[in-house]
């Protein structure tokens, strides 16, 4: 739990990424709730690769 907590809070870039992903998993939600799920999944492993590079 600590290293999750650690990846979404870790600096300002993480928080970014992280606050992204769920808005625009929240955006899609209200148009297609059914692919808000699968939004969220591609939008956090993108954030994922940003911040590794």
């Amino acid at each position: 739990m600590k290293k999750v907590l650690q990846l979404i809070f870790g600096d300002a870039r993480n928080v970014a990424s992280v606050a992204a992903a769920v808005a625009l998993a929240w955006a899609v939600a209200i148009a297609l709730p059914a692919a808000s799920g699968w939004v969220l999944v591609a939008a956090l492993i993108v954030a994922a690769v940003w911040q590794a590079a």
